[in-house]
């Protein structure tokens, strides 16, 4: 029974075209197992029922065999992919006197990891800083859009949000950045930047609609609506931009009369929790007289923006159970990044800011 047993689980595994190694590997081990089996005191009938029918076997140990190929193929693939960086490299500088830009086929070698070692959905996050670097690199050599360009890098932070993110949330997770590129369009191309700043609202108008109450979200984004509405006429009518901003002041009434602000008085705070929440709504109210003092005053809306990045700052400072500097260095990098190019016009240069991302997860996790 044992022979016609491993018989036919051979006969089976040549039907796959399984390589002689492995079936020898395979057989010698069923061997073992039967023999083991027969020990125990058990019958033929029984063991071959233990082991499982010869072609369900086969079916199983196949598709382990396929995924053992396919996986030592992609570590191949893996492994000799800084060889073959290397080797086009010298290539494209030596024929071509393509020394720049070909040296970003270096970049085959993690991208070569992350397409073979992840999911579709973990691979597309996982290539979307190398797709942004590769886009930014073109326009701004190609066409020198170095700014606007970076906005590219935006496809980072979208793409991991749009593929893990549940549907109903994607959206409002989104709209800060959908806020960024028209703010950045409307101020580079049509020196919009004030009032273009407005579209900054978008983020919180959208994220009321999911209120349940819909007469709250009436009363909500009419305040908001009356707000710009008014800001718009004081500025474009009476140049008044600053009187009126005071506008504003209404949707944060609204959000203290529907008691979605009180942070300074909320009894079930912990009294260092509370220091916590008035520090955080001071950097908040902080960063917006900052950036209507720079915009109004030094019409400094192009650049001004980056003082809301010290809200992200401050809240994974302030409330971090643990504090990982690798958090705060994407938002470094913007700052980097965008004051190195807009101040010095070295775009073409300062994105390499954005290194020091992975670098501090190196160190922090070294």
């Amino acid at each position: 029974m044992k022979s016609k047993y491993l018989e036919k689980l051979k006969a089976e595994l040549m039907k796959f075209q399984a390589s002689k190694d492995d079936i020898h590997e395979i057989l010698m081990d069923y061997g073992q197992l039967y023999d083991d089996a027969l020990s125990t005191g058990k019958s033929d009938e029984e063991v071959w029922s233990m082991l499982g029918d010869p072609k369900e076997v086969s079916y199983d140990l196949i598709d382990t065999l396929r995924i053992k190929k396919h996986k030592n193929i992609r570590n191949k693939l893996i492994a000799l992919s800084p060889f073959i960086s290397l080797i086009v490299y010298m290539v494209l500088g030596f024929a071509f006197e393509l020394w720049h830009p070909g040296w970003l086929v270096f970049l085959l070698t993690p991208v070569v990891a992350i397409a073979f070692h992840s999911s579709i959905k973990e691979g597309l996050i996982g290539l979307s800083p190398f797709i942004s670097v590769l886009t930014f690199l073109f326009i701004g050599f190609e066409y020198n859009l170095w700014h606007p360009g970076w906005l590219v890098f935006l496809l980072i932070p979208i793409a991991s949000i749009v593929l893990t993110t549940k549907k109903k949330d994607t959206f409002v997770a989104i709209s800060p950045f959908i806020a960024l590129i028209v703010f950045m369009i409307l101020g580079t191309y049509y020196d919009l930047w004030n009032p273009g700043w407005l579209v900054f609202l978008i983020v919180p108008m959208i994220g009321i609609l999911y209120k349940p109450n819909k007469w709250i979200v009436l009363a909500y984004e009419l305040s908001f609506l009356l707000a710009i509405g008014f800001y718009l006429y004081m500025g474009y009518v009476h140049d008044m931009w600053s009187m009126g901003a005071l506008g504003f002041a209404l949707p944060v009434i609204m959000g203290i009369i529907f008691s979605d602000i009180h942070f300074f008085y909320d009894s079930k705070l912990s009294k260092a929790n509370r220091a916590k929440s008035l520090k955080f709504i001071s950097i908040i109210i902080l960063s917006i007289v900052t950036f209507l003092l720079l915009g109004i005053l030094l019409n400094g809306w192009a650049y001004a923006w980056q003082v809301f990045l010290l809200v992200p700052v401050a809240a994974i400072v302030l409330f971090e159970k643990k504090f990982h500097f690798v958090a705060i260095t994407p938002f470094i990098a913007v700052i980097l990044f965008f004051s190195l190019g807009y101040f010095f016009n070295l775009f073409h240069i300062s994105w390499l800011a954005f290194l020091i991302i992975p670098m501090a997860g190196i160190i922090e996790n070294a």
